[in-house]
This record gives structure tokens, C-alpha cells and sequence, in this order.
């Protein structure tokens, strides 16, 4: 059976894509009605629409941190995923799960050192957003503390100026 993916700008269908070729792998929408109604708003679609048991949304719509790999080796999505990047024509495209380099895999490697070195990716690529992420965090923590130092001083002048109207009275 053929799937479309459901991102009105998104020409990817299982007929021209390749999960081994291309990387790019077709996800359903999830069974939670919470969750699949946010799949829905997420698509960008029309207002009326609404996806059906068979509707599929494509790996490129996720972030490398939305997924993970099981013992397998099989890339799955993580339970609270929602489609985010690449949705629509006026977004800057961002980099996706199947862009990145291939694992370099030799014939003389076991399936279990194959799984490590996925696993190792995942990793790679969790680390990488946590240091993105903790990056924002610090200039954040800076933005604050620069702000709670001006209201400070601003609740000390308050109190001063309040101190020198009392000894006026």
C-alpha cells in the first residue's frame, strides 16, 4: 500500500521514497485523540481536514531528537513527538533525521556493534541538542540575573525616594 505524507507541502510518498535509500521513514498519526488532534494542527493542513486510520506523516518533519532506536535497530518516534520543522514553504529548512551522515558500517561488523554504533549516533545527536540547549539556558540565566540586578536597584531608589517624601511630611 502506498502512503502520502499529510504536510500539504510535502511531496514524499512511499511509491518514490526509499526507507534504505533515502532514510526517510512514514509515521502514522497517533490513536490518542489529544495527540493526533495536535498531528493535525501541526500539518498545516485546511481547517475541515482530518486524518484518517491510514494517514501517515514523513520523517523530515521531525526532529533527530523525536526519535530513537530499539534493540532491533529499528528507528521509532518518542511517545510525545509532534511534527515541527519543514512543515511549510515560509519555514527555513531545517536539517532532518536523514540528512545526516550515514553510520559507517563495515561487513566485518556483528549486528551488535551495528546496534552500538546507532545507539551511538542517538546519542550524538541528544548530546549535541543538550548542548544547544543548555547553551540557551546560560544565556538565559544571564538575561535574568542582569534584569534582576536592575530591579533592584529600581526597588531601592523606590524605597529611597519613598524614605526622603516621609521626611518631607
Amino acid at each position: 500500500m502506498m502512503v502520502n505524507c499529510a504536510v500539504a507541502s510535502c511531496k514524499n510518498t512511499s511509491a518514490k521514497i526509499s526507507k534504505d535509500r533515502d532514510g526517510i521513514t512514514f509515521h502514522r498519526f497517533p490513536r490518542d485523540t489529544e495527540r493526533r488532534r495536535q498531528w493535525e494542527v501541526a500539518v498545516n493542513r485546511e481547517q475541515e481536514w482530518a486524518a484518517t486510520s491510514s494517514s501517515t506523516v514523513c520523517s523530515e518533519h521531525f526532529l533527530a531528537t523525536d526519535f530513537y532506536l530499539t534493540d532491533n535497530g529499528l528507528r521509532r518516534l518518542i511517545i510525545n513527538a509532534v511534527p515541527a520543522i519543514n512543515i511549510s514553504v515560509c519555514q527555513v529548512p531545517e536539517p532532518t533525521i536523514s540528512k545526516l551522515p550515514p553510520i559507517d558500517i563495515n561487513p566485518a561488523d556483528t549486528e551488535e556493534v551495528i546496534q552500538l554504533k546507532h545507539k551511538v549516533r542517538r546519542l550524538e545527536i541528544i548530546a549535541e541538542d543538550r548542548k544547544r540547549r543548555l547553551n540557551l539556558m546560560w544565556q538565559r540565566k544571564k538575561r535574568l540575573r542582569k534584569k534582576l540586578h536592575r530591579m533592584k536597584c529600581l526597588l531601592k531608589h523606590l524605597v529611597e525616594v519613598k524614605k526622603a517624601k516621609e521626611v518631607e511630611s
